[in-house]
């Protein structure tokens, strides 16, 4: 995102000039920018009820300006609104189409909206844009993945590693890539480098557990879910996989292997 909601709740100086913004705003009320401005703050102070108050006056007053309708569609995302955020990173791309920031906005509240292909076509853009943005990359590399095209979806993920070989996220997603491709074995190794990068991804372990499963190796796919479960164990993910898993081993038991 263009902007990082709740990236410094707390923080003093944020705090000091949304009080010194609101100061303006009492003297020039219809000054745009800083409406703008105050959305913005508010945003990364993580007030997201304020900052929709402010930026739907930011694009009230300035109707043509791309951040204006950038900002609101994060604040509106992070209120779950993303029908509505969806049109206003249309209406940022339409005012500013060579911006790969707000394509990868575009893109994300596509894919939240469960629009995998016009997430795909934004993401493409953008990577057109700037093709040596690991982010941007990996953006792309995982919708080609919800769009059930590991092909694609590794040829943009390897990429993604290249540029940014120290994120784990990245080579968690590849794996998963390979393993869809059903490249297990090389999936199994991808998992192993990601974890090795950051030991307490969650999913980088779900995903390890459930290709060793597929490769019959029950007793390590055990192990694996049980790291997931033990950094959250919250997470429904890692308890259906176990419960899965034991009744593949029941399965197995009974049929003799």
């Amino acid at each position: 995102m263009a902007l990082d909601y709740r990236a410094a709740p707390g923080d003093a100086r944020l705090e000091r000039l949304l009080e010194a913004l609101d100061a303006v705003l009492a003297t020039a009320p219809r000054y745009g920018p800083a409406h703008l401005e105050r959305g913005r703050v508010a945003l990364i102070l993580g007030d997201a009820p304020s900052a929709l108050r402010s930026l739907r006056q930011a694009v009230l007053l300035r109707p043509g300006d791309p951040e204006a309708h950038t900002a609101l569609g994060v604040a509106l995302l992070a209120t779950g609104a993303s029908k509505d955020a969806l049109e206003h990173f249309r209406r940022a791309t339409e005012l500013d189409p060579d911006d790969p920031s707000r394509l990868t906005n575009l893109g994300t509240a596509y894919m939240m909206r469960g629009l995998v292909d016009s997430a795909v076509a934004a993401y493409e853009k953008a990577v057109r844009l700037v093709p040596d943005d690991a982010r941007v990359q990996g953006d792309l590399g995982t919708a080609y993945l919800a769009a059930n095209r590991p092909d694609r979806a590794m040829q943009h993920l390897r990429r993604a590693v290249e540029l940014a070989p120290e994120r784990a996220t990245f080579l968690n997603n590849l794996g998963y890539a390979q393993q869809l491709g059903g490249e297990t074995k090389l999936a199994i190794q991808t998992y192993r480098q990601a974890l090795a990068k950051d030991p307490q991804l969650g999913s980088a372990w779900i995903n390890l557990g459930t290709a060793q499963a597929q490769q019959g190796d029950y007793d390590a796919a055990d192990a694996s879910f049980r790291r997931a479960l033990a950094i959250d164990p919250s997470d429904p993910r890692a308890q259906a996989n176990l419960a899965e898993l034991n009744e593949l081993r029941k399965n197995a038991a009974g049929s003799g292997k």
